[in-house]
């Protein structure tokens, strides 16, 4: 039951970071619109997985290695994002 829990509890909070960092409606440039859309769906997918652990065991070292997986995560979907918005289409 608590394995249940846990995954509903951590993609919750993937929805609500990808809530959070999705733009609301196409503003200002394609790219920049592209980039922050690939970062609010891979910090959903990285925050539904890594924050799983933190659910179980609350300790800091448990949200140490969410940031240090999502951040490089972000940053590679973001630059992957501006150049899909720059070149594609």
């Amino acid at each position: 039951m608590i394995n249940f829990i846990s995954i509903l509890v951590s993609v919750g909070f993937g929805y609500l970071f990808f809530k959070i960092a999705r733009p609301k409606i196409e503003s200002g440039s394609k790219a920049i619109y592209y980039a922050r859309t690939f970062v609010a769906w891979s910090l959903f997918a990285s925050t539904s997985f890594y924050v799983r652990p933190f659910v179980v065991d609350q300790s800091i070292n448990n949200i140490i290695y969410w940031l240090m997986m999502s951040a490089p995560f972000a940053i590679f979907a973001a630059i992957a994002g501006y150049l899909y918005g720059k070149f594609g289409k």
